[in-house]
């Protein structure tokens, strides 16, 4: 190869980076706009939540203590009114019994069919 092939080269392989580095920042900019909008909608409708559990938070508390006040209600009751968290545990948890109870239902009518054919 000459040195003319050479430069030529270096051109070519120049402009086939600078047309890469220009294809990827276009494309990192249409990313950048489409996680700036899940990030808004995500802030907004995280703000919304906020805002609705809080206001009926807000209203109950005041009527519970309006009731404490007044003496209608006792703390018994109070803390039977309290908001318990929502946990997947606890739904996983039943639906994983449920399967382990079918599970074994069906080991236990195989283990007596057994008994019942061996009894023969």
């Amino acid at each position: 190869m000459t040195d003319l092939d050479l430069r030529q080269q270096a051109e070519d392989l120049e402009k086939e980076l600078q047309q890469q580095l220009g294809f990827s920042s276009k494309e990192v900019g249409s990313y950048a706009k489409v996680g700036g909008a899940v990030l808004a909608g995500g802030l907004l409708s995280y703000g919304i939540t906020r805002a609705i559990k809080g206001k009926k938070k807000d209203k109950t508390d005041d009527i519970l203590r309006a009731l404490e006040e007044k003496g209608l209600i006792d703390s018994r009751v109070l803390n039977k009114t309290k908001r318990k968290k929502a946990s997947i545990m606890g739904g996983l948890g039943k639906r994983l019994f449920l399967v382990l109870l079918a599970l074994g239902k069906e080991k236990l009518i195989e283990e007596l069919k057994k008994r019942q054919a061996h009894g023969k």
